[in-house]
């Protein structure tokens, strides 16, 4: 048995509204207990603690090492929990993972007093550490790493290599207060069609089936930016749904990833492998729009993948249109069109399959014009989109955009003002930030009028999830759907640029 006595926190983003199971501290949290660690587990989370609670926690409860991660969004509060543990222990070893530390080592470790911070795939690397801390060894030779030496300076170690993720323990979940976590997921997964069940009745599940994106816009960072795109076998993945369908009654999986699928041939596979299995369970997914909207690729092939998807129980995909103009897609790097997104948009609404798609607004060459067209064509396919405002990211084109032309000057003071995609933190438009928001809006409420969604002017771009508006007859051509829409609403972190739809994933912990 290890001897140091850990701690590890589950963050809070945003309060008040649904709670996912966090994938990608369970994946940590899991192979660390397999090195033969135990800890304890503060999550902020699911009771959604203050800070009077967290500081008091910390300062009653003395650890060796406390371990936690979020994305970058979240910086200020990381810097004030971090200078929180060390001012009353100032002793105890801290390790941050994930993007709010991961993406930008060298502002955090400047800024921030935590001891190491992971970069990418947090498994081996965490343990690795944790093993050091229990021999009081060098860190220099542990990859996927940085951290500061004995003179203070920063150190970034050798790039970890990425694992096979099928080798990786089956993630579990007894950790957490499962109990609390499926009555507070209640409305977050994706509408089961053609199901008398309600919405609430039934247990959503994530399953993390891939790591990482085939591509890298500008606008976009996840974890495994460095690492080739991965994805697990359909066996290995039907294990883990099997193992949540006995253990917990689970009967709809959120396939909890940047990107599920990268081929037609990958959801064959899996779909192949579902109907085959015998398993019953709905599943919510995340695409590129040229998977299924690429017309280079044979239109009844799509067509057929698109059934079989429907039939091994896919209810919604999330994917991005981000915007309609061309020259905008370009600097985004999409190396998509934006008649890819029209097409399979036909495609999934022709099969039965709920869209739930984002725009990004705010690229130095928007227009109002542009702004106008993104929109249009959102509504004329029916769709009212997640708005979010362009967020330079540390680690992507775009931050590096915003540095090299002045937009950011102070990093650390940049991060600590940051706050979610639906707020204008940063501007780097030729209008002001009253034209840039009045003209989304205006676009907003068009579509909102024309969709007949009833939403209100505070609530067109922070919408709250569509529980209080859904499109969603109009996507399936007012096919058979019985479901509580009060119920329907997107996930509450949905706070960073990558999607995958459960209703739509953020960028937390691991993954």
């Amino acid at each position: 048995m290890k001897k140091n006595k850990l701690l590890f926190i589950n963050p809070c983003l945003r309060r008040g509204s649904y709670k996912i199971l966090p994938m990608g501290l369970a994946c940590v949290m899991t192979f660390v207990r397999e090195q033969g660690y135990e800890f304890d587990l503060l999550d902020i989370d699911i009771h959604e603690h203050d800070d009077n609670y967290v500081e008091n926690y910390i300062r009653n409860n003395k650890y060796d090492v406390i371990l936690y991660g979020t994305i970058v969004t979240h910086y200020k509060w990381v810097k004030w929990l971090t200078k929180t543990i060390k001012q009353y222990h100032p002793d105890t070893k801290i390790i941050v993972g994930n993007s709010v530390a991961g993406s930008c080592h060298e502002v955090f470790l400047k800024n921030v007093p935590a001891d190491v911070v992971v970069i990418g795939e947090g498994e081996y690397s965490c343990a690795a550490v944790l093993d050091a801390f229990e021999c009081n060894a060098s860190l220099s030779e542990i990859a996927g790493i940085a951290y500061r030496d004995k003179s203070g300076n920063i150190i970034k170690t050798s790039r970890r290599r990425a694992c096979k993720i099928d080798d990786l323990p089956m993630v579990q979940w007894d950790f957490f207060e499962l109990d609390q976590y499926f009555v507070k997921a209640q409305g977050a997964g994706s509408l089961t069609f053609g199901e008398r069940e309600k919405e609430h009745s039934k247990i959503s599940m994530p399953v993390s089936t891939a790591r990482g994106c085939i591509n890298k816009c500008t606008f976009c960072h996840y974890v495994f930016w460095d690492d080739p795109y991965r994805f697990r076998s359909p066996d290995n993945i039907l294990d883990e749904v099997k193992r949540n369908i006995d253990l917990y009654g689970a009967t709809y999986i959120n396939f909890w990833d940047d990107l599920s699928f990268a081929s037609l041939s990958q959801v064959e596979n899996m779909t192949n492998a579902i109907l085959s299995s015998g398993l019953k369970f709905h599943w919510s997914a995340a695409i590129r729009t040229d998977l299924l909207g690429n017309p280079e690729r044979d239109y009844e092939r799509r067509l057929k993948v698109a059934h079989k998807m429907k039939e091994a129980g896919c209810t919604a995909v999330g994917f991005s249109l981000e915007s309609s103009d061309p020259a905008i897609l370009k600097m985004m790097e999409k190396h998509v069109k934006p008649e890819f997104f029209v097409e399979q948009i036909k495609i999934l609404k022709k099969v039965g399959i709920t869209c739930n798609v984002s725009i990004v607004v705010g690229y130095p060459i928007e227009t109002p014009e542009s702004i106008q067209a993104t929109f249009d064509l959102c509504m004329n396919n029916d769709i009212y989109p997640s708005i979010g405002y362009l967020l330079p990211l540390p680690y992507t084109g775009m931050y590096k955009y915003a540095r090299e032309h002045g937009f950011i000057s102070d990093e650390d003071k940049y991060l600590t003002s940051i706050t979610e995609r639906q707020d204008i933190c940063l501007n780097m438009t030729k209008m002001s930030d009253e034209e840039v928001t009045r003209e989304i809006k205006k676009c907003a409420d068009k579509a909102n009028k024309a969709l007949q969604l009833g939403l209100e002017e505070n609530s067109l771009i922070k919408t709250g999830g569509y529980k209080r508006h859904t499109n969603i007859g109009k996507q399936l051509n007012d096919a058979e759907v019985i479901v509580d829409l009060k119920e329907m609403s997107r996930h509450e972190n949905d706070v960073s640029f990558n999607y995958s739809a459960a209703t739509f994933k953020m960028d937390r912990g691991e993954i």
